[in-house]
């Protein structure tokens, strides 16, 4: 606690020595520099708080790509990256006069390697000049964690037939840690998100409850694009208080881009837990179950309608298989909700898949790649539970667009099983909306809404992983995945504001956030269940000049949460970007609203 106060009045007393440079823009940062040179240690805050020059100055973002027909038919002679450390040092810029903090702040954090950078582009030396293809390299890496700024420009040579690309990204402090509190849980975090500088992802989680003196442990790995071939490697473990665990190994590669052609993945997931049995009853028994979970799919996809040569429209074929084996199945499953089951997919979607650069959305003056576009996909497939194979068909359709009342998207679903006694209906309505910003006296202010309504199969469930629940991170987090019901409502609304004036270099970007949910239990009437309610703040703290030059906090208050009849405050535990934005990409087959 004391070395976070010390931080802090550290941190506002040199940025008040900020503020009173501001009259000599060009000297700012040396009077700071002359301050902190009198005494070892002030050299050693500052190299740690502070950057050498603002993060905008470092690598410049929101220039225009060159448009196709300008560089046309020229080859690509040579690719140079440059990557700028968080403190403001390019990787490339020997620093004779390195002292022990510097040596101690490039151990701590190791700069993104030129290989890792150029494992994420999608063109290559030698090849013609393709700007989608620029753009999507940008897009893409401008959407990895581990970076903050990404400029991808077109350099002038004295060859007319050739072009020459620089490639300059300013890294992100990697090493984050983290703190929440919710309902006596205390939770501690460490993620490194540029382990060696080779773009894997380290994540490691304890979380205490003091009422009940238990542990909640949790550790992820992940190798993000092993060997440029776009393949992300997850390795994961956890075990919480009420000693359920969870082991996951899992290897995927996605249609990240409407270039990519070919996507698959696989899972194989461990986890034994207590859960309440439903049983037509008012009263749930607690049981253990352990599963064992498989997971198999792969796809192809190719353009169609290719217009200005730019590819954004393709048609996918996909399959998947999934396997799940529940052991030492409970006595008291009568009914067989724990029956081992096996199920097979296929799908043929049409997507057209866009992107628009825009500021301000979600994050504060930062380029944000905004997907658009429309999607219609048919699955069909079985489900195979004991004997019986029970067929299912399902269809899909999304669609998003800017408009002049700023923008949406939205996705539908529509699932059916066919199993001869009672046809099982599944339907998913879900989206998002925000306004343009609107400029009020003090802030530029956008409004957030998103809806999801949910219907599950008439029967009270069918199995532990076709339940629907209120317990997913865009809902109410806070709830148990054991209240559970047929039918879900939920409605969520944000305030976003960019506050027009800056305090010592610091921006602050305050948010408001409601939500509203109902869940039917037991074929009751959606409304007559309840309603549930959480309401939050929080806000995004910008500054260009310090190395943690983006903080956010926020404070969640859930007034009463069902299984317990509790009010909870969760502190920092809320995104401001936790809407579902639909990316329009090929969706992996699945049965509608459920998790398998």
């Amino acid at each position: 606690m004391k070395t976070t106060i010390f931080f802090i009045v550290t941190l506002l007393f040199s940025s008040s020595l900020l503020l009173r440079a501001q009259e000599k823009k060009d000297s700012l940062y040396y009077k700071i520099e002359e301050f902190s040179d009198k005494r070892k240690f002030t050299k050693f805050v500052h190299r740690f708080i502070f950057r050498r020059e603002a993060d905008s100055v470092s690598v410049e973002s929101w220039e225009k790509i060159p448009a196709q027909e300008m560089l046309d038919g020229k080859t690509i002679r040579n690719i140079t990256v440059q990557t700028v450390d968080p403190f403001g040092y390019s990787k490339n810029e020997e620093r004779k006069d390195a002292k022990w903090y510097d040596r101690v702040a490039d151990r701590i954090h190791i700069d993104s390697k030129p290989s890792t950078i150029k494992n994420y582009l999608l063109f290559q030396k030698g090849e013609l000049y393709n700007a989608q293809k620029i753009y999507e390299s940008e897009r893409i890496l401008r959407s990895m964690p581990f970076i903050n700024r990404v400029n991808i420009s077109i350099e002038e040579n004295d060859d007319a037939e050739t072009v020459d690309i620089l490639v300059k990204v300013l890294d992100s402090w990697s090493l984050k840690p983290s703190m929440s509190y919710s309902n006596g849980e205390t939770g501690f975090g460490l993620t490194e998100q540029n382990l060696l500088g080779l773009g894997h992802e380290i994540d490691l989680g304890y979380t205490y409850n003091s009422r009940d003196k238990q542990n909640h442990l949790y550790g992820k790995y992940t190798a993000y694009n092993l060997y440029r071939s776009f393949i992300n490697a997850n390795i994961s473990g956890e075990k919480d208080f009420f000693d359920n665990e969870r082991i996951s190994l899992s290897a995927t590669r996605d249609f990240f881009s409407p270039l990519t052609r070919w996507a698959g993945g696989f899972q194989f997931e461990y986890f034994k837990r207590r859960v309440l049995l439903p049983n037509f009853t008012e009263v749930f028994p607690e049981v253990q179950i352990k599963v064992y979970r498989q997971d198999l799919w792969g796809g192809y996809q190719f353009p169609v309608f290719i217009s200005d040569g730019k590819i954004s429209r393709n048609i996918a074929i996909l399959g998947r298989i999934q396997n799940y084996q529940y052991k030492d199945r409970p006595e008291q499953d009568q009914l067989g909700f724990f029956r081992t089951s096996n199920s097979f997919l296929a799908s043929a979607m049409y997507n057209e898949r866009k992107f628009s650069v825009q500021k301000n959305i979600f994050q504060y003056d930062l380029p944000e790649d905004i997907p658009y576009g429309k999607s219609f996909g048919f699955t069909a497939g079985a489900l195979n539970r004991g004997n019986k194979s029970i067929p299912y068909a399902g269809i899909s359709a999304s669609l998003g667009s800017f408009i002049n009342w700023g923008y949406f998207n939205v996705k539908t679903e529509f699932g059916r099983f066919f199993n001869g006694e009672t046809q099982r209906d599944a339907f998913r309505l879900e989206g998002t909306y925000f306004t343009p910003l609107q400029n009020w006296k003090f802030a530029q202010v956008r409004h957030f809404f998103s809806p999801t309504w949910a219907i599950g199969t008439p029967r009270y469930h069918y199995s532990y992983h076709d339940r629907i629940n209120l317990s997913s991170p865009f809902e109410f987090p806070a709830y148990s995945g054991d209240y559970i019901g047929t039918e879900k409502l939920v409605l969520r609304y944000q305030l976003q504001m960019f506050i027009n004036k800056t305090w010592k270099n610091f921006h602050f970007s305050p948010y408001a956030a409601a939500a509203f949910g109902w869940l039917s239990q037991n074929g009751n009437s959606l409304f007559k269940s309840g309603t549930h309610s959480k309401f939050g703040i929080g806000v995004l703290i910008n500054n260009p000049y310090l190395v943690f030059n983006r903080i956010q906090v926020s404070l969640m208050y859930y007034p009463k949460v069902p299984m317990g009849n509790d009010s909870v405050f969760e502190f920092n535990g809320y995104r401001n970007d936790n809407f579902p934005m639909q990316s329009f990409a090929t969706d992996v087959p699945h049965f509608v609203n459920f998790g398998n």
